[in-house]
């Protein structure tokens, strides 16, 4: 495993992140957390993943804090989410643009513009919520990222998609599904991957048996998948 820079906290625009530095020419991974966690819960994937190259890591923290603890990018319905636990069925947000998406995105736009990175170098992705909102800046970007991966992530505002994406044609991405996700479910995200490559995206789905979670299938599947990219 190659040996990374210790690392630290930043402020970028109005968001804190932990950032992992690397050399000034490296690609930019940002990646984005779920739903009640925060900047440090998917840090360890900068040390976990052994890539083959150097990878610049920054981990914001979303704008929302929530009461019990944690942080989000845009609210959810809580007794929604207490429903999965009973078995009621996992969300679907398909048909709807959530309250709050178009703020978090655009704080990650400044946050992005306060790194001062082209687009071409960076890779935006996230797991579950912020695997939503990483396709929605792929989206809005002033220009194509150099890729995205979408760690049980869910198909969001389907008619927004298939308006915007075509505008992307080419773009390559990697996802990840568990087969039996209570939260998300995994046929939201197979509507979401048909929606992208129907409109020109290039990207590889990979489904395992389990839950909301990225486990070691997708972790390696992550990891060749950023190799061609660095």
């Amino acid at each position: 495993m190659k040996s990374l820079a210790q690392p630290r906290v930043r402020r970028l625009g109005t968001l804190e992140a932990v950032e992992f530095p690397a050399s000034a020419d490296a690609p930019v991974a940002l990646c984005l957390h779920g739903y009640g966690a925060d900047m440090r819960d998917l840090a360890g994937l900068a040390m976990e993943l052994d890539l083959k190259g150097p990878l610049r890591w920054v981990f914001p923290n979303g704008p929302l804090q929530l009461p019990w603890g944690g942080r989000a990018w845009f609210p959810i319905n809580e007794e929604r989410l207490a429903g999965y636990e009973r078995g009621e069925g996992a969300f679907d947000l398909s048909g709807l643009r959530p309250e709050g998406m178009d703020e978090a995105r655009d704080a990650v736009l400044a946050l992005v513009s306060a790194l001062e990175v082209p687009w071409d170098r960076l890779i935006v992705g996230g797991f579950s919520q912020g695997a939503m909102l990483s396709v929605e800046l792929a989206l809005a970007a002033p220009a194509a990222p150099r890729g995205t991966f979408l760690l049980s992530g869910n198909l969001v505002d389907a008619p927004s998609l298939a308006a915007r994406a075509p505008a992307r044609k080419g773009l390559t991405y990697f996802q990840s599904h568990g087969t039996v996700d209570p939260i998300l479910g995994f046929g939201g995200a197979k509507k979401l991957h048909e929606s992208l490559t129907a409109a020109g995206w290039q990207g590889r789905f990979v489904e395992f048996e389990g839950v909301h979670a990225i486990p070691r299938q997708a972790l390696d599947g992550l990891t060749e998948y950023l190799d061609g990219l660095l």
